[in-house]
């Protein structure tokens, strides 16, 4: 190559690893010339866990031949054999078999015949791309155009199409700066190597600086307006609606019970009975009234749940019998056949479902006492500038002897009511999560997809494990964050896939906390259109 034709490849060279580095997403950094075992790479992007994608840069003024683009592949390899993408950018032209090939190679389609022919780069042909460029000023400039117009777009510049032209034409002569002479450039350092070139030559547009503005804040549609302090406030549950309404449904039985008159068999009628029960023996008929042991902890949970003391008489069935050993679980109970009169059989059938009630009303109970123990903290993620941003990251910093419940540490419901507290319209669901309201979008990933398929043929404690598992999975989602121990305090890290200017989103669920004095939090965050980290405290004091 000679040297003009060697001097427009490096300003290509140069051009090209910016345009490319405007419009890709994901790299952390970028090098030009870096230093390799063959120093066959041109243009280096590294990218998270050390992956790298290497490119060479090719100027000719004759063809690009089919065996040219195999050896520039061979070369790469050899230089870095370990990279996750190697790519040319060849600039001039090719002939149309020649142009067929590298159509081929990019959407890796060869049949068998033609991948004999390719042994040398047939394991690498799903990493390979070619990008062919005619060396054409004007084609260039345009794309510098498109590339700088988006790129200022996204630094929430507005450029007029007379101002953008010049600094397109200008740029062309001005990128030759980025080429570091293989020192690595990060993309944070670049985007401002780039923004402060516009300022510094094009100063009528600093006016209008880009306003990237993310901060946290507390919010609550009921408890408190956009702040940064708060007064501590724990969720009421207790003494909801839900609570209240099953308490009178249950007193409501209770009295429906009770108005069912059993009289009472004397003892000696039961002695004259024991012959007649005998002929019974082989058939294990027992009485179906509960133990002992049963009654007492009805009685207990009717007493502190409702406030009522149960008499001995509110359990007497008469003389109801049932053909063998009754089964109680939470869930079922195994059908039996029941000897007795119709007014037995009714009053035990109340029996059975005032039981089965009021444990789901202690399950709900002690679910609520549970979650009232933690304070809840709400948070939001605003957008006060003026600029669309994405993949933000939020870290939360808590002092040490603030106590968070992860889904880990989180007190799994009873079976009974394990439905109702499992999904995105779930009771928790509706206790944790940040509803939609006119000032703040809720957060809902819609990761969590319960498992229904073919449920009902397994047995019921496959069934059981199956349902809880759901409940954990969709607790992760719920309390999504990843905790980080740290030597000065707890750090919780959260994930925001894009916010637009001027939106507000809550984070995935309130933050529950136990603490015993008030505390400062502090918060960073970071994001791919940001090129500072924006940090700020909150103030969460404790009554």
């Amino acid at each position: 190559m000679g040297g003009k034709e060697g001097a427009r490849g490096y300003l290509y060279q140069s051009v090209v690893s910016v345009l490319n580095s405007l419009v890709a997403e994901d790299w952390l950094f970028v090098q030009i010339e870096p230093d390799t075992a063959n120093d066959k790479v041109d243009i280096s992007w590294l990218y998270e866990n050390d992956e790298q994608e290497v490119t060479q840069v090719k100027s000719s003024i004759n063809n690009f031949t089919k065996p040219n683009i195999i050896s520039w592949f061979e070369t790469l390899f050899k230089d870095v054999p370990n990279a996750k993408a190697f790519k040319l950018i060849l600039i001039g032209t090719c002939s149309d078999p020649t142009t067929k090939f590298i159509n081929k190679l990019n959407k890796n389609n060869f049949d068998v015949d033609e991948l004999k022919g390719l042994t040398t780069i047939s394991p690498y042909l799903d990493k390979l791309t070619v990008q062919l460029e005619n060396f054409n000023l004007d084609s260039m400039e345009s794309k510098i155009y498109t590339s700088l117009n988006k790129f200022l777009s996204y630094k929430g510049l507005t450029v007029g199409h007379h101002l953008l032209e010049m600094m397109t034409g200008a740029i062309v002569y001005q990128f030759i700066k980025f080429s570091t002479n293989g020192s690595r450039v990060s993309k944070v350092d670049f985007e401002k190597q780039l923004l402060e070139w516009v300022y510094f030559n094009y100063p009528e547009i600093k006016g209008d600086l880009p306003s990237n503005k993310l901060i946290v804040e507390f919010y609550h549609s009921t408890k408190v307006p956009f702040s940064n302090t708060m007064q501590s406030f724990n969720l009421q549950l207790l003494n909801t609606k839900c609570i209240e309404e099953r308490k009178e449904q249950l007193k409501m039985v209770i009295e429906e019970i009770k108005s069912i008159h059993i009289p009472q068999i004397e003892k000696e009628m039961e002695k004259k009975a024991e012959v007649g029960i005998k002929q019974f023996a082989l058939e294990l008929l027992i009485s179906s009234e509960y133990s002992t042991k049963k009654q007492q902890e009805v009685r207990d949970k009717t007493q502190r749940l409702l406030g009522i003391l149960l008499s001995d008489d509110f359990f007497y069935v008469g003389n109801l019998k049932e053909q063998k050993v009754r089964l109680h679980t939470l869930f079922s109970s195994s059908p039996v056949q029941r000897i007795g009169d119709e007014f037995e059989r009714q009053k035990f059938e109340k029996l059975e479902e005032f039981d089965y009630e009021l444990e789901k009303l202690n399950s709900y109970v002690q679910q609520f006492e549970f979650l009232e123990g933690f304070l809840a903290i709400p948070l939001v993620l605003k957008n006060e500038g003026k600029q669309y941003d994405e993949k933000i990251k939020v870290l939360i910093k808590l002092p040490k002897n603030v106590e968070v419940l992860t889904p880990e540490k989180y007190q799994l419901p009873e079976y009974i009511v394990l439905e109702q507290f499992t999904g995105y319209n779930s009771i928790l669901d509706l206790c944790l999560r940040h509803q939609k309201d006119s000032k703040v979008e809720d957060n809902i990933n819609k990761s969590f997809i319960p498992y229904t398929l073919h449920r009902n043929f397994y047995d019921i404690e496959d069934r059981i494990k199956r349902d809880y598992s759901d409940f954990k999975w969709y607790l992760q989602t719920l309390l999504n964050f990843e905790i980080h121990n740290e030597a000065d305090g707890l750090v919780l890290e959260y994930r925001f896939d894009e916010l637009n200017p001027k939106e507000n989103i809550a984070f995935p669920s309130y933050l529950l906390v136990k603490a015993n004095e008030s505390f400062v939090i502090y918060y960073e965050i970071t994001s791919k259109n940001s090129q500072d980290v924006t940090t700020g405290k909150l103030h969460y004091k404790l009554n």
